[in-house]
């Protein structure tokens, strides 16, 4: 058998996407709070589904599951909102809030691989929370609204066949969950500070459909 490689120093010196997660039962009025309060946004809305979930390793039924979710520009970082539908579907939310009451669920940060990153969470054991596959078609009416090339969505295309995301426990470490995801993400990102900075603060286009 080939000798396991030595994760020790795995996630020294990562970069984080600057995005933080929250959990809440009604999405559109926890940003809008938000908003009133901070300034944040604009804010894109669309729901995620999933071609494939894993719950500590087991598959579950996702085929239901639909992640109602918003993103926007906060100050230099980014701010993310899930409410899941149904909520008792086992996810990193049902780990880490309680239904009903909203609250912070975990913090983003890049890894270039997540099946490495896997190996990684079982070498360091970091209990791995939740795997998502993301579904094809809901990735592609995003790719296509942030105006991605023909070669850049033919990566989505192969890319919803691996991991798209993966939420791991590091509660006992720092007390927090974080969400491992791959550099293709960076184009969401990229594109919710862009329109933070050139948004004219007018209340009319403070939510904005995505990929939907």
């Amino acid at each position: 058998m080939p000798e396991q490689k030595d994760y020790t120093d795995y996630f020294k010196g990562r970069d984080w996407v600057h995005q933080i997660g929250f959990y809440a039962p009604d999405w559109k009025e926890f940003m809008q709070c938000h908003h009133d309060l901070f300034g944040s946004g604009p804010f894109f809305y669309t729901t995620n589904k999933f071609g494939k979930l894993l719950h500590y390793g087991e598959e579950v039924d996702c085929s239901n599951l639909e992640f109602h979710a918003c993103y926007g520009g906060w100050g230099s970082h980014s701010i993310e909102v899930v409410q899941p539908d149904p909520f008792d579907v086992p996810t990193m939310y049902t780990v880490g809030n309680e239904e009903g009451v909203k609250g912070f669920n975990h913090l983003h940060m890049f890894v270039d691989d997540l099946e490495e990153a896997l190996e990684a969470c079982d070498y360091l054991d970091i209990p791995v929370v939740t795997v998502g596959y993301s579904d094809l078609e809901t990735s592609l009416a995003k790719a296509r609204q942030l105006n991605m090339t023909d070669e850049q969505i033919e990566q989505i295309k192969e890319g919803c066949k691996h991991p798209s995301f993966m939420v791991v426990d590091m509660r006992d470490d720092f007390g927090c969950m974080v969400q491992l995801i791959t550099p293709r993400a960076k184009f969401q990102h990229d594109m919710i500070i862009k329109a933070a900075e050139e948004w004219d603060g007018d209340e009319a286009t403070l939510f904005r459909p995505f990929g939907i």
